[in-house]
C-alpha cells in the first residue's frame, strides 16, 4: 500500500530565505497559492486560506500546524486532496507533512515527506495519493522559483 510521498529539491538560496518562504504564511500562501494575508503559522493552531490555483479557487485549504523548529523542521496537518466542497472531510485523519532543510554546498536542500495515506478512506486514497505526488513535484518547483526571484 502506497503510504508515504517523499520528494527533493535543492534550491540555490541560503536556508535563511528558504525557511522565510516556508514558514511565513504569506509567503507560503504566495507560492503554494493560498491566500494567508495577514495570518500566521502557529505551532498547535489550525490556519485556512482560500485557495487561489486557477480553478481551484473554491476549495477552503485548512491546516494544523504541528512543529515549528527555526531553519530546519516545519510540518502541519491536512486533509489530502479535500477538492470536493459537498463532502465533509473532518471525520478523516489527516496526513503528516513535513518539511526538512539542510544546508549544501550551493543552498538548501528542501524534503517534503507527506505520510499517512493508508488512514485516507479507501474510496479515494488513490486518488489522492497520486495528486500529491505530482502535486508536491509541482509545488517544490514553486517554491523555488519563489526563493529565486
Amino acid at each position: 500500500m502506497k503510504n508515504t510521498i517523499e520528494k527533493q529539491i535543492e534550491i540555490n538560496a541560503p536556508v535563511t530565505k528558504v525557511w522565510s518562504a516556508l514558514t511565513e504564511a504569506e509567503k507560503f500562501g504566495d507560492w503554494f497559492k493560498v491566500n494567508f494575508t495577514g495570518k500566521k503559522f502557529e505551532a498547535g493552531k489550525q490556519i485556512s486560506g482560500q485557495t487561489t490555483y486557477p480553478g481551484m479557487e473554491h476549495i477552503k485549504m485548512e491546516f494544523v500546524i504541528k512543529d515549528i523548529k527555526p531553519e530546519f523542521y516545519f510540518s502541519l496537518t491536512w486533509h489530502p486532496f479535500a477538492v470536493k466542497p459537498d463532502i465533509d472531510y473532518s471525520n478523516e485523519i489527516p496526513t503528516l507533512v513535513e518539511f526538512k532543510l539542510e544546508k549544501t554546498a550551493t543552498g538548501t536542500l528542501v524534503t517534503v515527506t507527506e505520510s499517512g495515506f493508508d488512514n485516507i478512506p479507501a474510496a479515494r486514497r488513490d486518488e489522492a495519493f497520486e495528486m500529491h505526488t505530482g502535486g508536491w513535484e509541482e509545488q517544490l518547483k514553486n517554491i523555488q522559483n519563489y526563493v529565486g526571484r
